[in-house]
């Protein structure tokens, strides 16, 4: 049975669209609190997927950094593969060597097309793009999406860091809107037509999250990706 490790930082960023896939796809997912007591061994999964938070992967007075970063460098070490989202593809870049930094224009929210250098991996968007800080993927790692404003995807050997989310959904859109008003207030971005936005987008945002996946698991590694069926055409939910 293939195994995979979400590590979830706060309520309103869970697996969602990613976890719906993986589990369609056959997976047994298990999801952690990254401030539990303790984390599990992650040479116990064949995937670890870090996700969001308003936290900031630059700061080290977070209370759960240091141990999340020993989880996913002893993934790394142990070659299995991490898909990091967001706050979690940020923790991954420094990780494997690259830095993190406060966006330099403020935060950048919106569903927004990214240039990307390998469709066949991570599609052109439009995704919903929702973040403060900016990542610089260290050597070895390498930029394959971005927007004017930084990186939006990297890979490193079977590791792939997403800046922007694919797993929201509409209901976690209306929560940042609500908790995050003052970022949208700053950018001028009107929380109700951006919800709107979200419904309206819904389904292709669905299919273009489960084609990531699908790809993802191509990505990590055919020994991996043979292990689920069910990821090649991501057009068609299977069960």
């Amino acid at each position: 049975m293939v195994r995979v490790l979400f590590i979830q930082h706060q309520d309103d960023c869970p697996p969602a669209l990613v976890g719906d896939r993986l589990a369609m796809l056959g997976a047994t997912c298990e999801v952690v609190e990254a401030r539990a007591r303790r984390l599990p061994e992650p040479t116990g999964f064949d995937l670890v997927v870090p996700l969001g938070s308003d936290d900031s992967a630059a700061d080290e007075s977070v209370p759960y950094l240091h141990r999340e970063w020993e989880l996913l460098d002893q993934a790394v070490r142990a070659h299995v593969p991490v898909f990091g989202i967001c706050f979690g593809a940020q923790l991954l870049c420094r990780v494997l060597g690259g830095s993190v930094r406060a966006a330099p224009g403020g935060p950048e929210i919106g569903w927004l097309p990214v240039e990307t250098s390998q469709p066949d991996l991570v599609e052109p968007g439009p995704w919903m793009v929702w973040h403060l800080d900016v990542m610089e993927p260290g050597s070895g790692s390498v930029e394959i999406a971005r927007t004017p404003v930084g990186v939006q995807a990297f890979t490193h050997g079977p590791h792939l860091g997403v800046q922007f989310h694919p797993e929201a959904t509409a209901t976690s859109v209306r929560v940042w809107a609500e908790h995050y008003r003052s970022s949208l207030d700053r950018l001028g971005v009107a929380p109700a037509a951006l919800l709107a936005e979200t419904v309206d987008r819904a389904g292709a945002a669905m299919q273009r999250a489960y084609g990531l996946v699908d790809r993802m698991l191509r990505h990590v590694g055919p020994v991996r990706s043979a292990a689920f069926p069910g990821n090649h055409d991501p057009t068609v939910p299977q069960s």
